[in-house]
C-alpha cells in the first residue's frame, strides 16, 4: 500500500553548508518532498532515522572520518527507508560498494541538483511513495553552497 503524503527525506552530511544546501533544495520541492531532519554524525543519523522514519536518507560517504557506507544496514534496520549516497569521491568502487550494501543510488556532490532530486524520487518509487511531480528546482541551493552559478 502506498505511503500517503510528501516524500520525507533525512539529510546526513558532516558539513553544515552542504546539509543546509541539500535541505533547501529538497524543501523547494514542496509539496512533493520535504526534509524531516539533518544529522552530522553516524550516531545522530541512526537516532533521527529511528525517530523520524524518513522515506529516503541522503547519506554522505565520509562523516568526519566515520564510514557513512557502513551505516546503510543500520539505517535500514532503524526505518524502512531507501538510501541515496552523495559523495565527493570519484572512485567507482565506492558506488558499487554503496549499491551492494543497499543504496538505491550513488551520486557525486558535483552532479546537477536535478539528478539528486530525481534519484530521491526514483528511490521512492521502489518504496511505493506516490510521486506527484518531477523536480522543479534547478539547483540554486547547491550552486550557492559550492560557489558556482551552475545547477
Amino acid at each position: 500500500m502506498p505511503i500517503e503524503g510528501p516524500v520525507r527525506v533525512l539529510v546526513v552530511d558532516d558539513h553544515v553548508g552542504i546539509r543546509k544546501g541539500i535541505i533547501s533544495l529538497i524543501d523547494a520541492e514542496r509539496p512533493s518532498m520535504h526534509s524531516v531532519g539533518a544529522a552530522a554524525t553516524a550516531e545522530e543519523a541512526i537516532a533521527q532515522t529511528r525517530e523520524l522514519q524518513p522515506h529516503v536518507v541522503v547519506l554522505d560517504v565520509n562523516l568526519d572520518g566515520e564510514d557513512g557506507l557502513a551505516l546503510i544496514p543500520a539505517l535500514q534496520r532503524a526505518a524502512p527507508c531507501q538510501i541515496v549516497v552523495l559523495t565527493s569521491l570519484a572512485d567507482p568502487h565506492v558506488a558499487a560498494h554503496a549499491r551492494h550494501l543497499g543504496a538505491r543510488a550513488c551520486l557525486q556532490k558535483t552532479a546537477p541538483a536535478t539528478e539528486l532530486l530525481a534519484s530521491i524520487l526514483a528511490a521512492c518509487r521502489v518504496c511505493d511513495v506516490p510521486v506527484a511531480a518531477a523536480p522543479t528546482n534547478t539547483g540554486v541551493a547547491l550552486s550557492y553552497v559550492n560557489g558556482t552559478n551552475n545547477p
